[in-house]
């Protein structure tokens, strides 16, 4: 294993001589093994060690003992050791952000203010070969490209680097029980709530079946990705530099070129303009709430851009777009525009996010917020006390949520109904104005309506009989 870690070190050129590394280190299997195996090679690669730790609060005097559990290994090295502190579910719970996105955005920002005030030149983390194919896997089924395929770098931002990421978890384990030395275990990874757990206890195992070199196909898959951006990266600059640039506080696109392009140089073209446009927005956050919400709002990639390319090659002169992180696209004649935290001048731009359950989702465009949640359905609590017309077989919530505006030609079948029926049909019925319905919000699960105001979820949506729980919307204004 010592002998791959040097070759993962070497290939990515993550440790230079002289450098000073300080290993992240929870207290886990993996991160342990990291430390040891540095530890064992950095003789020879010429660095020196010091420990970081991050102490989530989020399981109370277990994590306190994770704690002291590194700082008993940083007294056995005699190696220096950082260590902090964060209420993680209380910064979670102000911004209305995941508790997994907020802990590793703060931990993330533990690590690099090391490299920032000097205390250490890189800080090593303990993915493996498995998260590799993890995190692939669960952008394949959220759904992604190939920036998502590209899945766990080997160095990220020159600061954070990955020295396992080509070794197996099991051959970690049994290293580690082959040096007698003992790790903490986090009950929380064995919690199949969270899809990421799901993934790895459930879906690769049964994967593995069907080819036991699933784990490396997938991380090679990972590895083609990321070759393939960075190949991206450069090819697109000319493309970049002719038909994108920034006028007043905009991103600006000539769609002529835009329209000489191939779907896919379009299709990058816009991605970068876009991701462009929301580092502006992101850099204009002055408040730590604000910082947050910009991180959390879900972005569904390929739809987005897609859309983006029909506005700008089908859509009319005047027309704009919404979306995820307050940017808003717009079509004046010959130009698609790219304005941050800008509003749309005329026609309703419409609404696009995607959920994470449990979650709460503020919709500014209707004056209100979406609770999604999972609620018991307890035998002795009579279902008539509940309004079923917000109640979803608990499956619904596995697959990617978005909460998005009505959009011409949507149709569903409303729970009860006989046949699929157009929204517009049900809105010229209950006499909805124009600019109520440019408004009106429906939930999508696989690509179908599953829930509607005012006609409730769909047929087939509702909890079995027999269910123990079921996903509740609850639209309150805000």
């Amino acid at each position: 294993m010592l002998e791959q870690v040097r070759r993962t070190i070497q290939r990515f050129h993550l440790i230079a001589p002289g450098q000073r590394i300080a290993v992240a280190c929870s207290g886990g299997p993996d991160s342990t093994a990291l430390l040891l195996s540095l530890v064992q090679l950095s003789p020879d690669l010429g660095c020196t060690l010091s420990l970081a730790h991050f102490n989530h609060r989020l399981r109370g005097e277990e994590s306190d003992q994770d704690e002291q559990f590194v700082r008993n290994l940083a007294e056995r090295l005699e190696f220096p050791v950082h260590v902090t502190t964060a209420d993680v579910r209380g910064c979670a719970q102000r911004v209305r952000a995941n508790l997994e996105e907020t802990a590793r955005r703060l931990r993330y920002e533990f690590f690099f203010s090391l490299v920032e005030s000097g205390q250490a030149d890189r800080v090593a983390v303990g993915h493996t070969a498995d998260d590799q194919a993890e995190t692939v896997l669960h952008r394949l089924v959220r759904g992604t490209g190939t920036r998502g395929l590209a899945g766990i770098y080997p160095v990220v931002e020159n600061r954070v680097i990955r020295p396992l990421l080509e070794i197996r978890r099991h051959e970690l384990l049994d290293w580690l029980q082959g040096q007698k030395q003992p790790w903490r275990e986090d009950p929380s990874n064995q919690d199949l709530r969270h899809m990421r757990n799901r993934i790895r206890h459930q879906l690769l195992p049964l994967l593995t079946e069907y080819n036991p070199r699933i784990v490396e196909i997938l991380a090679g898959t990972a590895e083609i990705a990321r070759d393939e951006e960075a190949f991206w990266e450069d090819y697109l600059q000319p493309a970049l530099a002719q038909s994108v640039r920034w006028e007043e506080d905009r991103v600006r696109i000539e769609i002529a070129l835009l329209r000489q392009m191939p779907p896919a140089v379009a299709r990058r073209v816009l991605r970068n303009a876009l991701r462009e446009a929301r580092k502006h927005y992101s850099a204009r956050q002055q408040t730590e709430q604000a910082r947050s919400a910009a991180v959390s709002v879900g972005s569904a990639d390929f739809e987005q851009i897609q859309r983006l390319l029909d506005l700008a090659l089908h859509g009319q002169s005047g027309s704009s777009l919404s979306l995820p992180r307050r940017v808003v696209a717009r079509k004046e004649f010959s130009s698609l525009w790219l304005e941050a935290g800008g509003r749309p001048q005329t026609t309703f731009p419409g609404y696009f996010y995607q959920v994470e359950v449990p979650s709460v989702v503020p919709i500014p465009e209707t004056g209100s917020s979406f609770t999604f949640e999972l609620i018991s359905l307890a035998s002795d609590q009579p279902r008539y006390n509940i309004r079923e017309e917000d109640l979803l077989d608990r499956r619904v919530a596995q697959d990617p949520l978005i909460l998005r505006n009505w959009r011409p030609g949507d149709a569903y079948q409303p729970k009860g109904h006989w046949k699929v029926r157009k929204l517009k049909e049900l809105f010229q019925r209950r006499r909805v104005s124009s600019s109520e319905r440019e408004r009106w919000p429906v939930v999508v699960a696989g690509g179908q309506i599953v829930w509607s105001r005012g006609w409730g979820i769909a047929e087939g949506i509702a909890p079995p009989p027999d269910s123990e729980e079921a996903l509740r919307i609850q639209e309150s204004k805000s």
